[in-house]
């Protein structure tokens, strides 16, 4: 194969059917092209692995070889394993021996580095003894964000390459550096000024012009010479990760640390060690399940074969910081935004909060002036209803009432082409709202949470009798935006509401029980929430609370933060305290003969995590939720449940179902409408399944 064509198929390849070759061995002259061919990310499976092993042993032995070049066909060079494919310890040849086969190799290895190389890729683009690299590339070890470290020697390699810091910033951040970065870094010997795999193969001539071998980067010690600030990096990544909820980071700074003091083979063992200890943890099975569950729940299952429309031009109805944010989503990926308001002064004033925004973003270097005028082209502010008539989706963002939204739709409806999808941010009324409608088989729910332009996931409402094709449209509009749509059917509540406020519920019931506001805070924030339940609600008033103990206290005239009294008392320096409200609460439960309780932590975040897993499994009961991925995705995104706990569905799972149900038939008899176990519960239990079994239907 020529030079040419053979290296055009590294960037431009098709995939390729599984009988296919998972590596291509090529000639090119005196070098030997090694192109993964499993595109369009060539992940590393055993087939794939097995057969770079045998192609490098075939390159090898082959006398006329002096030099090979390994390259990746299709997006990217090779982005590590299929995340769903996971194991502690991967089959023979694992990915360690792999690398150590490269190091080892003879004659001199060059890694092609175009699109994204990540995680084993990264592993074998160290392996090899000199690396090109694309400037648009990007290069990176997101292991960290499975509650994992790499394998392969990367945490050896990484520093006796770069040092300490630059390392232990790529291992613990998880974020993926460009070309460029990475050339500075001292990560790669050249930037590819033209096609990457060309690029290497002239840097292949020239290494053998030269007479120049290989350059195991396990001999290499640039990174080790400076041992005082080595150390002094490694004591303050330390103090940086105290109190992390998840051992991985520590992890990765006793390997790094082993980097300059253990021989490689031995450091490398270290972190093969490591790495099993991180993936046992429950974090770590909690950190994949959701990765895993935001793909599973992003699906749009029951409307196969329908074909979306593409939304080109949103119509938005309604003014706000929760409106204006969707406005800015639309924008913000090239669609165009016809805002209608019923006010000309507050459109002037929107349309200004917006170019605020923006201009605030030029400012900082997030985009260009020229990003920010076309966005600001694209959008339309009118008080003038007819403005709508060629938009493919209408989006009602208001904040009125029920009644007052179907009365607007209705009316918008009037000036819509049959096609044009009719949706509400609501996250009820949809049967109220439906009726009023004229063609109510394209009205869907599309519930966004505040701050609505950053929030990732929107409840996609599923109201009955829903044309496929409007649905399969607005399932793809959110995907457009950025944003996890997930698919629920249309009741009161959707999840993330039913669900928080069974939480809350069990808040109410614990304070009656002797437990203080500010005792349950410090308990939930240890769990993993970024703030306890009653400083959630007194932040959103306790007059919009249903809860017994926050509507006497609201008629105490404690009505939340926003009047300085709450579940707690705000003062002036910013500091808080529930001396106040715990004193009223004793007195309350005095009075109603209630004793006050010894409650542990654990029997504290057991009675909220399991009101809410119970809340979730009521939803898939009912038909609510199709499954429990949908209900954890929701509560992570949107409510801020922590992502190391996998969601509520998949903490009752890393507790035990079993351990679970009992617990809950321990608390029934103090609230049942709370802590009464769905049927499901015991359906599971009796057949040794959990909720992850139900992801699987």
């Amino acid at each position: 194969m020529s030079e040419t064509k053979a290296v055009e198929q590294d960037q431009m390849g098709q995939p390729s059917a599984a009988h296919d070759p998972a590596v291509v061995f090529e000639r090119n002259g005196e070098i030997a092209l090694l192109r993964l061919s499993r595109p369009p990310v060539n992940l590393l499976t055993q087939e794939l692995r097995q057969a770079l092993w045998d192609s490098l042993a075939e390159a090898e032995a082959d006398r006329e070889v002096k030099a090979l070049v390994l390259l990746g066909t299709g997006a990217s060079f090779c982005t590590g394993f299929a995340p769903d494919a996971l194991l502690a310890q991967d089959a023979a040849p694992s990915l360690t021996a792999l690398c150590d086969r490269i190091s080892s190799c003879t004659k001199p290895i060059i890694a092609s580095l175009h699109g994204s190389t990540l995680e084993g890729g990264l592993a074998l683009a160290l392996a090899a003894h000199y690396r090109v690299m694309g400037r648009a590339a990007r290069l990176g070890a997101p292991e960290i964000t499975f509650g994992l470290l790499p394998t392969g020697g990367v945490t050896q390699l990484l520093p006796r390459l770069i040092g300490a810091g630059p390392a232990l910033e790529l291992l613990l951040s998880g974020r993926p550096v460009s070309g460029p970065q990475a050339a500075k870094l001292g990560l790669v010997d050249e930037l590819a000024q033209k096609r990457t795999g060309e690029a290497a193969v002239e840097f292949a001539k020239r290494l053998i012009a030269s007479g120049q071998g290989p350059r195991p980067s396990r001999d290499r010690s640039e990174g080790l010479r400076d041992g005082a600030s080595y150390f002094k990096e490694i004591a303050a990544r330390r103090e940086e990760i105290r109190g992390a909820r998840i051992i991985a980071p520590a992890r990765i700074i006793d390997c790094v640390e082993a980097a300059v003091m253990l021989p490689f083979e031995a450091g490398v063992r270290r972190e093969m060690v490591a790495r099993e200890e991180c993936f046992a943890t429950e974090e770590s099975k909690a950190l994949r399940h959701a990765f895993f569950s935001e793909r599973r729940a992003a699906r749009l299952i029951g409307a196969e074969g329908a074909v979306p429309g593409e939304v080109k031009t949103l119509g938005l109805v309604g003014s706000g910081n929760f409106a204006l944010g969707i406005a800015m989503a639309a924008l913000d990926h090239d669609i165009e935004v016809r805002l209608l308001g019923n006010s000309a002064d507050q459109l002037v004033i929107d349309e200004q909060r917006i170019k605020s925004v923006y201009t605030r973003a030029v400012q900082q270097g997030q985009m260009t002036s020229e990003q920010r005028d076309a966005r600001l082209k694209s959008l339309i502010a009118t008080t003038q209803i007819n403005t709508l008539a060629e938009v493919d989706l209408v989006l009602d963002a208001t904040s009125g009432s029920i009644e007052a939204r179907a009365r607007l739709l209705a009316r918008v409806e009037e000036f819509l082409p049959e096609n044009t999808v009719l949706a509400t941010v609501a996250d009820r009324g949809f049967v109220q709202i439906a009726q009023d409608l004229a063609h109510p088989e394209r009205f869907v729910g599309l519930h966004f949470f505040a701050p609505s332009q950053a929030m990732r996931v929107v409840e996609l409402a599923r109201c009955e009798g829903v044309n496929l094709t409007a649905l399969a449209t607005a399932h793809g509009f959110v995907r457009r935006i950025g944003k996890v749509p997930v698919t629920v059917r249309a009741r009161d509540g959707l999840i993330a509401n039913v669900v928080q406020e069974a939480g809350w519920s069990a808040v109410d019931v614990l304070l009656l029980m002797g437990a203080r506001p500010a005792r349950i805070d410090a308990v939930m924030r240890g769990y993993g929430f970024a703030a306890g339940p009653c400083e959630v609600m007194d932040a959103i008033g306790l007059t919009y609370m249903s809860g017994a103990v926050a509507q006497f206290l609201v008629s105490e005239g404690r009505k939340g933060k926003a009047v300085g009294q709450g579940f707690y008392d705000y003062h002036e320096d910013g500091g808080r305290d529930d001396t106040t409200s715990e004193a009223i609460l004793a007195d309350l439960r005095r009075q109603g003969g209630v004793p006050d309780l010894r409650l542990s932590d654990q029997d504290i975040y057991e009675r909220i995590v399991l009101a809410e897993a119970n809340a979730g499994a009521r939803l898939l009961q009912s038909g609510r939720a199709a499954h429990p991925v949908d209900i954890d995705v929701v509560m992570m995104l949107a409510k801020g449940y922590p992502r190391y706990r996998g969601g509520p569905m998949k903490a009752a799972d890393l507790m035990g179902l079993l351990h679970a149900e009992m617990r809950l038939r321990n608390f029934t008899d103090q609230a049942p409408d709370i802590w009464e176990s769905a049927t499901i519960w015991r359906e599971l239990v009796k057949n040794g399944d959990n909720f992850e079994s139900l992801n699987l239907i």
